[in-house]
């Protein structure tokens, strides 16, 4: 009995489908993309975000992030949320984003928008 459900438990869950897995392998390139259809998928989205916002890498963007998200996100609309998830999810290293929030090193221009001036000015206002 102990070894069927042993076999049973054997795949995690992750190894499902899911729209929320694989978040690396996405293509952010279109982030005009508005393909989210109902309020539940961006409240969904939107929870996703807030999660990723809280577990970075380093603690110095866990906090800047995560005030981020308590405040803009609850108001974001569909295209401001994928430029937010295209820019905590980017091949980038957290440090590298540290460094574009706090205004020490220049965002490249596929992050340089709305977005970023929006952060820039939550760190500038915290600090």
């Amino acid at each position: 009995m102990l070894n069927k459900t042993v076999q049973f438990f054997r795949y995690p869950l992750m190894m499902r489908y899911s729209p929320l897995m694989g978040i690396k392998n996405r293509n952010y390139s279109l982030t005009g993309n508005t393909n989210v259809s109902s309020d539940s998928e961006l409240d969904l989205m939107r929870s996703r975000l807030i999660y990723q916002s809280r577990k970075r890498g380093i603690l110095e963007n866990c906090i800047i992030f995560t005030s981020f998200a308590d405040k803009y996100l609850k108001t974001f609309n569909c295209d401001q949320l994928q430029k937010y998830d295209a820019l905590i999810n980017s091949k980038f290293d957290e440090w590298d984003l540290y460094a574009w929030s706090i205004g020490s090193k220049p965002a490249p221009q596929e992050f340089d928008n709305d977005i970023m001036k929006l952060l820039k000015d939550h760190v500038q206002k915290r600090s």
